[in-house]
């Protein structure tokens, strides 16, 4: 069966089965299912798997995921990146991107999953229509970034929305929609929704893989976006959410060593958070409390996620550039790593990681296969 025939039989028993879920839905989610994610591992990655290989229920889904391995053979610490929770904030996605073609590690072993939400990558950006598809020149020749959406495809999700979501951790979100929001699924559920299957194969990985640390990164808006002519924010805005670190309440005291690091090497001064246990679902609470793993979440700004611009440039803008949001994250992992060692005594240690100078003087393509 062809691709479109397939999209077009897939839609029928959707009409079926839930026909006033359609109508809504089709023009969205039908966009692009054959988006190719792009993906040129370097020298260092020492094995590729999936997500399934950890939690088979994935397996054949489109909730399945590529896992990099970048193991030094010696031993030290685990660390995780994971990119690309959210399809719309593509600063994480592209970091691990250039962290598994570029990264080499000599001791203590690194896991990347560039692309860990695969589901909304497919689903075209509905915050401000941003393009799915963004041309670079990479090392190699031309080459396209994708831009999606922050929630899994509800085709994917295999269920309509619901009214309201109460998560794994018995937290109620009133907007249903946010049942399909990775972000607050977890520690997921075995039996649970796709997305929530998503979250606790996450979890099978870190216990498995006996992750030490971990960064979730993420964007927000930028802190301009919020400003009122008398200078004030606007109540209710997002102000403090880029430039943020949010750590869980184990991870603290490292957090706190690795900020005052990244303020020296890059001049970028970044909030510190402690997880708020009462909302649950989160990567930066749950991880770490579902595992030994020491979770953290970063948030650089985005420039596509403010509500207030038009035609947002999400690769090239003259103040918030991708370059500048790549190494924003990667400082901060390597600052987090470099911690965690010296309050572990287990290194991970990687070289021809780009400094951030460096990535910030040149264009992302230079940085990528």
């Amino acid at each position: 069966m062809k691709k479109h025939e397939a999209r077009w039989w897939k839609s029928i028993v959707l009409i079926l089965t839930g026909p006033l879920l359609i109508g809504l839905l089709l023009p969205l989610s039908a966009w692009s299912k054959g988006i190719e994610l792009d993906i040129r591992p370097g020298a260092g990655v020492t094995d590729q798997r999936m997500l399934s290989d950890y939690f088979p229920p994935l397996k054949a889904t489109k909730l399945d995921t590529d896992v990099f391995i970048l193991d030094s053979g010696k031993p030290g610490a685990t660390g995780l990146i994971i990119g690309g929770t959210h399809g719309n904030e593509m600063a994480g996605s592209v970091a691990a991107l250039v962290a598994l073609e570029n990264i080499i590690v000599t001791a203590g072993k690194l896991i990347v999953i560039p692309y860990t939400n695969r589901s909304a990558q497919s689903v075209k950006d509905t915050r401000n229509n941003i393009a799915p598809r963004h041309l670079i020149q990479s090392r190699s020749g031309e080459r396209y970034l994708t831009y999606g959406n922050r929630r899994t495809d509800i085709l994917d999700q295999q269920r309509k929305d619901p009214d309201e979501y109460r998560n794994p951790g018995g937290y109620v979100l009133k907007n249903g929609k946010e049942s399909r929001n990775l972000n607050r699924s977890y520690p997921g559920r075995q039996d649970g929704t796709p997305t929530e299957q998503l979250a606790y194969a996450i979890i099978a990985l870190i216990r498995q893989e006996q992750v030490d640390f971990s960064l979730d990164m993420h964007e927000a808006n930028t802190p301009e976006t919020d400003k009122q002519d008398n200078g004030d924010y606007r109540p209710g805005g997002n102000k403090r959410l880029s430039y943020s670190l949010v750590a869980h309440p184990r991870g603290l005291e490292i957090a706190a060593y690795a900020l005052l690091a990244m303020e020296e090497d890059t001049h970028i001064s970044m909030k510190l958070e402690e997880s708020n246990t009462r909302y649950r679902g989160l990567s930066h609470l749950e991880i770490g409390d579902a595992t030994d793993c020491l979770s953290y979440l970063s948030e650089s700004p985005n420039p596509g996620q403010d509500r207030s611009r038009k035609n947002a440039d999400v690769v090239t803008d003259s103040k918030y550039p991708l370059t500048h949001r790549v190494g924003l994250h990667l400082r901060l992992f390597k600052h987090l790593a470099d911690a965690y060692a010296d309050y572990n005594d287990e290194l991970l240690t990687i070289e021809k990681l780009p400094g951030y100078q460096e990535l910030l003087d040149g264009d992302i393509g230079q940085f990528l296969n």
